[in-house]
């Protein structure tokens, strides 16, 4: 199969539903909602307490605290890939030589594979700033407060998906950089 005008081996069917995850990056943000409200769901039809309202105010603050952490470094590291990123795409054979396989790519490919690590920065920001805003209004409060708590699990999981699909990006990169 030849993918980008670079020959690469593929066994087995064409994954639609991978490539509808691939192209739609918003979804994210839906796919998490709906797992949160399953979440929730489930905590009221079981009669537990809402998201970690329950959980000590210790547990607590040390779950935000590296949530928060792991969404600057994480974000800190998608920035630091987009650099390299615009380093290697735009990087060209010299004259006379081979053209370079990532140079095949088209321009809207390489806007497509841009887009997927610009997609994941604000999000891992958000999660930053609304993980630290929440264990500042949780406080040492024996009971959390459900709906910032939600909305930090929102962008957790939605910053999950987005990863996922920055290290595809990586994956594909590689495998074109390579051929």
């Amino acid at each position: 199969m030849s993918l980008y005008e670079v020959d690469i081996e593929r066994t087995g069917r064409r994954r639609t539903l991978w490539r509808w995850f691939l192209l739609h990056p918003r979804a994210d943000y839906a796919w998490a909602t709906l797992a949160v409200l399953l979440w929730l769901g489930a905590a009221l039809l079981f009669r537990q307490p809402l998201i970690l309202e329950g959980v000590g105010p210790g547990a607590r603050r040390t779950l935000f605290q590296t949530l928060a952490t792991l969404a600057g470094a994480t974000a800190g590291l998608t920035l630091t890939s987009v650099s390299m990123l615009i380093n290697v795409l735009g990087k060209k054979a010299a004259p006379g030589q081979r053209e370079l396989p990532l140079e095949k790519l088209t321009a809207t490919h390489r806007r497509q594979i841009g887009e997927v690590f610009l997609f994941a920065i604000p999000g891992l920001g958000l999660l930053l700033v609304i993980a630290l805003a929440t264990m500042v209004l949780e406080g040492d409060a024996p009971t959390g407060l459900w709906v910032p708590e939600a909305v930090v699990f929102v962008l957790a999981f939605a910053s999950v998906l987005s990863l996922l699909r920055v290290a595809w990006a990586l994956r594909r990169v590689l495998a074109i950089a390579t051929a």
